[in-house]
């Protein structure tokens, strides 16, 4: 079997591949993954000096933080101080080995060419951000675009591409130019250390509806309570659970029948056990992004046997088959999500086979051992 060296890196994403926080905590289990199935030889995290940082910092400087804070990571300069960090960071052992970099914020192509190949996994792309509703368009053009084409020369150096979606691998081929046999889908996996025991008597008449998402906003979290606050017109006992940002004001006229839980760390024991209980209880998840890269807190419900509600673009229809394992709405469609949300809570028994369809699908097609699996028949 062929091993692979692993890189990540930024304070964006994080730089411990082994660190629960990386990558939304989809580092620490696609490394532990390869690790288990023998696939790793080592991986490790960078992230640029602060002596560098700084400088760079100060360049972007912008009065809204937002864009100060956008500016910084899609500056060049800083994906430069991430490769010479790299650079730094390879052992004369890494070069027997392939390399799997996360993202494209760092160019390792240049690095090992010729001594070695090298691939990338993603679960996103700039491109695909910058489509989005959600992305910030006070964003200067010209920073979007030297950082547009320092991704693109690190696509074409890579001799291949992983993705978490086919609809990722199509955004490489038609926004990037890569040719379609050096783009693989290998999806996704459940971020849990054990998967759920299921719940034969799970009461799907309860209208509890969950929300998981620390970037609330961008995750439709803003609409979700329009709609909710519509659909309890219909449905007075329904409920909306909220968990993930850390810190959250929700107006008094959308606030009724709203639990907030704030940010749950898994491996905080307490947490945890709100975290489960959360899933537990729920009987619809909806999640209505104005931009996701993948998602994988849906994955998450749908394995402990709760149907989802999920925008339907980007990866989210490749999670979700409508009228089976869930229902897919417009982005941005407040009253459409409402009468969406109205019709399944009113439907327990379509509930109960959605969600059960649900979990067979994730544990088939969607744990990290397939997504291993994939890649190591591709690099072979």
């Amino acid at each position: 079997m062929k091993k692979i060296v692993g890189i990540i890196g930024s304070g964006n994403i994080g730089r411990d591949p082994f660190d629960k926080g990386s990558w939304s905590g989809s580092s620490y289990f696609f490394f532990t993954a390869c690790s288990k199935a023998g696939l790793l030889y080592r991986a490790f995290g960078v992230e640029a000096p602060v002596h560098v940082r700084i400088p760079l910092m100060l360049n972007n400087f912008a009065f809204k933080k937002s864009v100060w804070r956008e500016k910084f990571y899609l500056d060049t300069g800083y994906y430069d101080a991430l490769t010479k960090k790299v650079q730094n960071s390879l052992l004369s052992s890494d070069y027997r080995y392939d390399f799997v970099q996360i993202g494209a914020i760092y160019d390792v192509p240049k690095l090992v060419k010729g001594k070695a190949k090298c691939y990338s996994y993603h679960d996103g792309n700039l491109a695909q951000n910058v489509k989005s509703p959600y992305f910030n368009k006070e964003i200067p053009r010209r920073v979007v675009d030297r950082a547009l084409e320092y991704e693109g020369r690190v696509y074409r150096g890579l001799d291949k591409i992983f993705t978490m979606s086919e609809y990722l691998r199509r955004s490489f081929i038609e926004d990037f130019g890569i040719s379609p046999d050096k783009v693989v889908c290998i999806g996704a996996g459940i971020n849990l250390e054990n998967v759920p025991p299921s719940i034969p008597d799970k009461d799907y008449s309860r209208k509890s509806i969950l929300f998981i998402g620390v970037d609330f906003y961008r995750k439709g979290g803003l609409q979700l309570l329009q709609a909710f606050r519509l659909a309890r017109e219909s449905i007075r006992d329904a409920t909306l659970t909220i968990v993930g940002p850390p810190q959250l004001q929700i107006d008094d006229d959308l606030a009724k029948g709203v639990k907030y839980l704030g940010f749950l760390s898994k491996s905080d024991p307490a947490h945890r056990i709100l975290f489960e209980n959360s899933l537990r209880e729920a009987t619809l998840f909806v999640m209505p992004s104005l931009y996701e890269p993948f998602g994988i807190a849906p994955l998450e419900a749908m394995v402990n046997e709760i149907p989802c509600i999920l925008t339907n673009q980007w990866a989210l229809p490749e999670m979700v088959t409508q009228g089976e394992t869930g229902e897919l709405v417009e982005c941005g469609d407040v009253d459409g999500l409402a009468e969406r949300m109205i019709e399944i809570l009113n439907s327990p028994d379509k509930l109960r086979s959605m969600g059960q369809l649900a979990r067979k699908i994730v544990l088939q097609e969607f744990t990290w051992k397939r997504v291993v699996e994939r890649l190591s028949a591709a690099i072979d």
